[in-house]
This record gives C-alpha cells, sequence and structure tokens, in this order.
C-alpha cells in the first residue's frame, strides 16, 4: 500500500514539474507608467461644473423673480412659462411649484394643479399642501 501512495506522488510531482511550451504572449511586458490623476485636466473639469452651476443658479434666480413678478400681476400663462424656465435649471423650490400650480388653477386646469400642489407638499411649501387640500375638497364637491 505504501508502495502504491509513494508512486502516486512520484506521478504528481513529475505532472507538476512538467514546463509547458512557452510562448511570446506568455511574457510579462512592463505597462507604460502614466498619471491616472492628471490635476490640470480635473481642475479644468472642476472649473468648468462650478461656472455651470452658477451660471444654472443665476437663471433659476432670475426666471423665478420673473415668476413672483407675473404672480404678483396675475399673469398666470407668464407664471407657468417661467415657472417652467426656472424648474428646468434643475434647482427645485416648494414655492415655485406652489405659484405654478395655482397658476394653472385660475387658468382651469385642475389636474395640472393638483399635480404642481403635491409636488409643492414634497418639497415642504405649506401653502402647497393646504391648497392640495382644498383643492381635493373642492374637487369631491363637484362629483
Amino acid at each position: 500500500m505504501k508502495k502504491k501512495l509513494l508512486i502516486g506522488s512520484l506521478l504528481c510531482l513529475a505532472l507538476v514539474d512538467v514546463k509547458a511550451q512557452v510562448y511570446s504572449y506568455d511574457s510579462t511586458v512592463p505597462m507604460p507608467v502614466m498619471e491616472l490623476y492628471d490635476k490640470n485636466l480635473m481642475n479644468t473639469y472642476l472649473n468648468t461644473l462650478a461656472a455651470t452651476a452658477a451660471r444654472r443658479e443665476q437663471n433659476y434666480r432670475y426666471y423665478g423673480d420673473k415668476a413672483m413678478e407675473a404672480f404678483d400681476n396675475r399673469d398666470w400663462s407668464h407664471v407657468v412659462s417661467y415657472v417652467n424656465s426656472a424648474l428646468a435649471t434643475q434647482f427645485y423650490c416648494g414655492t415655485l411649484y406652489y405659484i405654478r400650480g395655482y397658476a394653472y388653477e385660475q387658468l382651469g386646469n385642475l389636474r395640472a394643479a393638483k399635480s404642481d400642489y403635491k409636488a409643492g407638499k414634497k418639497y415642504n411649501c405649506v401653502e402647497a399642501a393646504e391648497a392640495l387640500d382644498a383643492l381635493k375638497a373642492r374637487m369631491k364637491r363637484k362629483k
């Protein structure tokens, strides 16, 4: 039994010791070393990103102010237009959703008004939450 075990061990060693044919693609080739973090490129990217964010915020404030001015003047179609432009900057505010919802309600588009009131409520606008409750009650009475 010991003889069979010894022969089996020798066969395993012989199989492990066999050298495979080496191909040219098996050898390691040194990889070129390069700077993975290019500071100038990263700084350029960050500066561009900051400038874009500043421009978007400036547009948000401009259109938000115009929307509030149109709201004060009761110019409902311009309120909707300016709020759309303000929200397109990807800055969000519950008050803007509320005034657009109110404008939609004045224009007779109750479904859009309800949707905007819900969005305003999501952004913690108390006026939007109150207007949503009032609109729901009004719609329920109509039915």
